[in-house]
């Protein structure tokens, strides 16, 4: 658990960026069970987020690859960013971190426990995904491939990769194909297998 600030610090001011009306609110209302340790920053016009002190945003599955979303997050602040996101992808979690964010916390989390991400990344610290969601070494294969591999043994059909990922169901196939190739190996389970003892 991270140290929380003196009782006469100052609240952190957080800043959500782009997200819905629902998920601000909720953020919103998790930071008031923190006894004044954090309060939200409206982003006034979407743009700017000059006087927050950490940035909480969600650049997993967007349009624009996640290096470019935090890319363009950088232009509006120059507060540490935090992704708050649902993706548990280990793959997409780290090229957020390589990209410049300053940690990762789920949007299941407990207020207590976004709470002390929060003040860990304004003290200069990264706040890594947690054991059961640590980065893994790719093998040989490309960020996609480590990607589909690692919904491979999620379990997840070729359709349902390719709605993971918003990409058509013919591309995931090329993917398994070049990620088979790579692994010697030519059935599913014998990827899994192969994905699972090296921490997919």
């Amino acid at each position: 658990m991270s140290r929380r600030p003196g009782p006469d610090a100052p609240p952190l001011a957080v800043g959500v960026y782009d997200e819905p009306e629902l998920i601000v609110s909720g953020i919103g209302g998790m930071l008031d069970r923190l006894g004044g340790r954090a309060r939200l920053r409206p982003i006034a016009d979407g743009r700017s987020a000059t006087e927050v002190d950490v940035l909480l945003c969600d650049p997993i599955d967007r349009e624009v690859a996640i290096e470019d979303y935090l890319a363009h997050v950088s232009t509006l602040t120059e507060a540490p960013v935090l992704v708050f996101t649902w993706s548990r992808r280990t793959t997409s979690i780290r090229r957020a971190l390589a990209a410049g964010a300053r940690g990762y916390v789920a949007k299941t989390s407990s207020a207590d426990d976004l709470g002390a991400a929060l003040e860990a990344v304004h003290r200069g610290e990264v706040v890594a995904p947690s054991a059961g969601a640590a980065p893994v070494q790719d093998h040989g294969l490309s960020v996609r491939e480590a990607e589909v591999l690692e919904l491979i043994c999620r379990g997840l059909s070729n359709q349902e990769i390719a709605d993971e990922l918003f990409v058509s169901v013919n591309s995931v196939k090329t993917y398994v194909r070049q990620v088979y190739l790579k692994a010697g190996v030519n059935r599913r389970a014998q990827a899994v297998s192969w994905g699972l003892a090296r921490g997919f």
